[in-house]
């Protein structure tokens, strides 16, 4: 190190003193380097003891950002390649309909159990999974604020995700499409339990998400190195930042949703079932777009009613004319 360097500094960490700091940390701390004095015996090999990954199978205890966002990313890729496969089996199936390489309910499965595997398995965890791993180098902090947190969120994925997807090796997936709007998710309309290993699943990687952009969030307000205010953060953390607010604003609404599903399948509740007293609004909106004919009757008996009144007073005066 040449002597202006040198010299530097110590004026480079009383300037760093001198800055206000938006994520709570006292630049006072800076006043005490560099330290006079040796260091302890033996706190090098404690730090590191600390900080040391842990080695084979108790690799999967650890907390560290690096291997939990490594894991997130392999495990959402390999949701990938499972979600191609299921697609590529729809499209052989399409190449060759007469064929009869999967049933029709099969296909059902395939085509939901895609749409779901790459929404909710794959889009939203391989987010978090590189901004887990990247975020803390481009704070420069040392970890995520609540390691054992991002741990949480991605076992909560990993095993909701394995089982909702093992559902397709025992012909338990649902067959209503990724979006499972009711009716047609319904008891009424989806007998059995298929739709509930979809809702149980689901639940686990919405709650996975959620601890996700919570660590994230706080991550980026809490953790910034001292002089990177907001607006000299970088335009990906801000992103990162943005993203998890989205999750947090929108996702604890899909789990009440999903909850509130479970019960009306499992207590026969009606808690979507316009017939029984409830607002053509509970059921979700795209329905009402998708389905403009009798089956209306399943959203609210007036709907279906003035489709058909409609057609049959056009039918009567085509007939009088």
């Amino acid at each position: 190190m040449s002597t202006t360097a040198a010299a530097a500094g110590p004026a480079a960490v009383q300037d760093a003193a001198a800055l206000p700091s938006e994520t709570g940390f006292d630049p006072a701390l800076y006043r005490r380097f560099p330290t006079a004095g040796g260091r302890p015996a033996g706190e090098l090999q404690a730090l590191e003891k600390v900080w040391q990954t842990p080695s084979g199978a108790s690799r999967l205890s650890a907390v560290n950002n690096n291997v939990i966002g490594f894991f997130f990313i392999v495990t959402a890729f390999a949701f990938f390649l499972a979600a191609g496969v299921l697609s590529l089996v729809m499209r052989v199936q399409l190449a060759a309909p007469l064929a009869g390489i999967v049933p029709q309910e099969t296909y059902n499965q395939l085509f939901t159990m895609h749409g779901s595997v790459m929404m909710f398995l794959f889009a939203v965890p391989a987010v978090e999974a590189i901004a887990v791993m990247l975020l803390p180098q481009m704070l420069a902090a040392r970890d995520l604020p609540f390691p054992r947190l991002s741990a949480y969120s991605y076992w909560a994925y990993a095993i909701g995700g394995t089982v909702f997807f093992s559902s397709v090796f025992f012909s338990l997936a649902p067959s209503e499409g990724w979006f499972m709007y009711p009716p047609l998710s319904s008891d009424a309309y989806s007998k059995g339990i298929n739709a509930d290993f979809w809702l149980l699943g689901i639940g686990f990687i919405e709650i996975s998400a959620i601890a996700g952009a919570i660590e994230l969030i706080v991550g980026v307000l809490r953790t910034r190195a001292p002089g990177m205010s907001l607006t000299r953060m970088p335009l990906y953390a801000w992103g990162v930042l943005i993203f998890g607010v989205m999750i947090i604003l929108a996702f604890p609404a899909m789990i009440m949703v999903t909850f509130l599903l479970e019960l009306e399948r499992a207590f026969n509740w009606p808690l979507f079932d316009a017939t029984r007293g409830r607002r053509p609004a509970a059921v979700p909106a795209p329905v009402l777009v998708l389905r403009p004919s009798r089956r209306l009757h399943h959203l609210h008996p007036r709907l279906g009613d003035g489709v058909d009144d409609g057609r049959h007073r056009g039918a009567e005066a085509a007939g009088r004319a």
